[in-house]
């Protein structure tokens, strides 16, 4: 199964965007987000052209579906019949 890119929705500290590609990419949150700031306040690059992109992202990117948390006496098992 193929990895869809989608904003995360535990792993969010505005729209989710910088958590979604954080775990699309599987580098680590904090980085993802330091690059963004980084970018956001790099001279070349206007503030304004930074955050439009990060706003078109977030209305863009679908919100992934959050995993049900389990109950701690519930076991989580998947079982496959062959036959």
């Amino acid at each position: 199964m193929a990895k869809k890119f989608t904003r995360s929705p535990t792993n969010r500290f505005l729209g989710g965007v910088c958590g979604g590609i954080a775990e699309y990419t599987g580098a680590p949150t904090w980085l993802i987000r330091l690059i963004a700031v980084v970018l956001l306040f790099l001279p070349p690059i206007p503030f304004l052209l930074v955050f439009l992109i990060y706003v078109i992202l977030w209305a863009v990117i679908p919100l992934g579906t959050a995993k049900k948390p389990l109950d701690s006496n519930t076991i989580d098992a998947e079982f496959e019949v062959k036959e």
